[in-house]
């Protein structure tokens, strides 16, 4: 089942609401969905458990950075990556019981740091470039986790491609680019695909690019959309503005606050607008040979 990235290497581009949206409407067709928050700042995982679960899960040592550390143990199992999965993930009644949420932590960008301390852990490799060899290897494990217990995954990253980055992009069947109709937030989108064909992640397909935060009045905006810069995934049909409801939608306040379906937390237009986008990525998950239940329910 795929495990997809949202990425770009420009901030602020929609992405971690676009992947919230995406997970919930997945979530809401049935699809036992994970999110697994990448970013720093935990925006994903805040999003959909609140903060203080996310505090709970950074108490108890249950993040991204964690899990990271586990796997770096030579004793790591698969089945204790359960424990780092937060369950009912959602406060969108209808989806919370199809999605699970990977939180990340502050601490996810002092990772070699964090491991250099342990002695347990230190103590079994020579150099960082081996700690990292070993961790792409236990993705793998990762891997078969996820295929085994979801039907998709939905990696939130940061804007850059960092460790945990590299780390997915090693399992990920493909990544779609989540992006203003801009001249700086495409200039990202092209920067982003020439920065994985050098690094060798040619594997990984581009499924395509979301326009966000789009604003019909911006003459820019409807140039980009007509025609697009070559150097990018293909865009998909559906566009997702910037709107009011939308932004309220994403408020992190708003988990405490559990709405009974996507309609209602998104509005009706909306809500179907990521039903749309999400048959899209279907079929574009079809027409890249990228196995879903979704294609088989629309095919």
């Amino acid at each position: 089942m795929p495990i997809l990235l949202m990425i770009n290497l420009k901030g602020g581009v929609g992405k971690t609401a676009s992947t919230v949206a995406i997970a919930e409407t997945l979530a809401d067709q049935g699809q036992r969905t994970l999110v697994i928050d990448a970013d720093h700042q935990s925006m994903a995982g805040e999003l959909l458990v609140g903060e203080q679960r996310i505090l709970k899960a950074e108490k108890s040592k249950a993040t991204l950075h964690d899990m990271f550390l586990k796997m770096a143990d030579l004793g790591f199992e698969p089945s204790q990556l359960n424990e780092f999965a937060i369950p009912n993930a959602s406060n969108v009644q209808s989806a919370a019981e199809n999605l699970s949420v990977v939180p990340c932590s502050f601490r996810i960008d002092d990772f070699f740091g964090c491991v250099s301390k342990s002695r347990r852990i230190c103590r079994s490799y020579a150099s960082e470039r081996d700690l990292q060899t070993h961790l792409g290897r236990q993705m793998r494990k990762v891997q078969r986790w996820v295929r085994e217990e979801y039907d998709f995954v939905l990696v939130d990253c940061p804007p850059s491609i960092a460790m945990q980055v590299k780390m997915f992009l090693r399992i990920a069947d493909g990544y779609i680019i989540p992006s203003i109709p801009d001249q700086l937030s495409v200039r990202g989108s092209a920067n982003l695909v020439n920065r994985l064909n050098k690094l060798n992640f040619t594997r990984i397909e581009g499924l395509g690019t979301l326009w966000t935060l789009y604003r019909e009045q911006v003459a820019l905006h409807r140039e980009v959309v007509s025609d697009p810069f070559s150097g990018i995934p293909d865009p998909f049909q559906t566009i997702i503005p910037n709107a009011t409801k939308l932004a309220s939608a994403v408020d992190p306040r708003g988990y405490l606050n559990p709405v009974a379906t996507c309609e209602v937390k998104y509005g009706k237009p909306f809500a179907e607008r990521y039903r749309h986008l999400v048959d899209e990525i279907y079929c574009r998950c079809e027409l890249y040979g990228i196995e879903t239940i979704g294609s088989l329910l629309i095919g």
